[in-house]
């Protein structure tokens, strides 16, 4: 499954250096570790990396919002679309809380045919006026 994330959340006050270099561990130097949110070097903000699917993404942010001082800190959406499915959904953190809700579902797709069936179109107009 292929995601695309845009977006950030802000961390106010931001993460002291251990705790910056606590999350960069967890998250790998690739970014294909069981954290995919990178901080910031500053620590103000936090941003999805690497490959990961959406269930991942929410699960990781919520364990790291729980797991670190003061959590409600985490402020912010993430904006995120997932390619195969086509949905756009929202990652919000407000008050130490991680929440996803769908912005947009992919419409279900129609078959609709460009034939059209002379049979049942007749010519009723041509023939009041001949």
């Amino acid at each position: 499954m292929t995601t695309e994330f845009a977006g950030a959340i802000e961390i106010e006050p931001p993460l002291s250096g251990a705790e910056v270099a606590y999350v960069r561990r967890l998250a790998g130097d690739d970014g294909a570790g069981p954290m995919p949110w990178a901080p910031a070097r500053d620590g103000t903000t936090l941003r999805p990396r690497g490959s990961v699917d959406l269930d991942g993404a929410v699960a990781s942010l919520r364990l790291l919002v729980g797991a670190m001082d003061r959590p409600s800190r985490f402020r912010g959406t993430v904006a995120a679309y997932d390619v195969e499915a086509r949905d756009l959904l929202a990652i919000t953190v407000a008050n130490g809380r991680v929440m996803m809700r769908v912005l947009r579902r992919a419409r279900a797709a129609t078959q609709r045919s460009n034939v059209i069936d002379l049979a049942t179109h007749r010519r009723t107009i041509s023939r009041a006026i001949g």
